[in-house]
């Protein structure tokens, strides 16, 4: 009986700790005390393993971006063929990033950076075909940044929030200059 009641105490303090229902300090402590230190070990060795398919698709996800740039300048595809093919990779990008959103990874920044700078490619290209170079490219960069600054004070990813503030200041530089 105390056996079944320590483990649903601990099950317990988990769920809180999954759902920030208390700070992780607090967490840790009430599971080293229930588990006697036990249970603490085994929880976190088991999220440092990941699957060989997690590290399949973080490299697939990184060749993206070079073959965006291939696509794009290296092939001779009609443009509507290419922003299928890159608005593809965005979704792809972006599903890949759900997935690491609710498993809680760690590295959920690289392909969120990727996707950004897929995104960034793909509208800076169709400005490019169909507007042409002028006020039109510097409000699309103006645009790609606040979205890559919104999206990194969202999900509270320092990456992507300072690489859009980066944007933003080379952005100004350029255009100043």
């Amino acid at each position: 009986m105390k056996h079944e009641r320590t483990k649903t105490i601990v099950d317990e303090i988990r769920y809180w700790k999954q759902n920030h229902l208390l700070p992780d300090e607090y967490c840790n402590f009430l599971l080293a005390l229930y588990t006697q230190g036990e249970g603490q070990v085994n929880e976190e060795s088991a999220k440092g393993a990941q699957s060989p398919a997690f590290y399949m698709f973080m490299a697939m996800n990184a060749f993206l971006l070079p073959l965006s740039f291939l696509v794009i300048y290296f092939t001779e595809m009609g443009i509507i063929m290419q922003t299928v093919v890159l608005s593809s990779f965005v979704i792809g990008v972006w599903i890949h990033i759900r997935w690491l959103q609710y498993i809680k990874s760690d590295w959920l920044f690289i392909p969120l950076l990727n996707g950004a700078l897929i995104l960034l490619l793909l509208t800076v290209y169709l400005n490019q075909n169909m507007i042409g170079l002028g006020l039109s490219f510097y409000i699309t960069l103006t645009l790609n940044f606040t979205l890559w600054i919104y999206l990194g004070w969202l999900w509270k990813l320092k990456t992507l929030f300072y690489s859009g503030v980066i944007g933003f200041i080379f952005l100004i530089i350029y255009i100043v200059s």
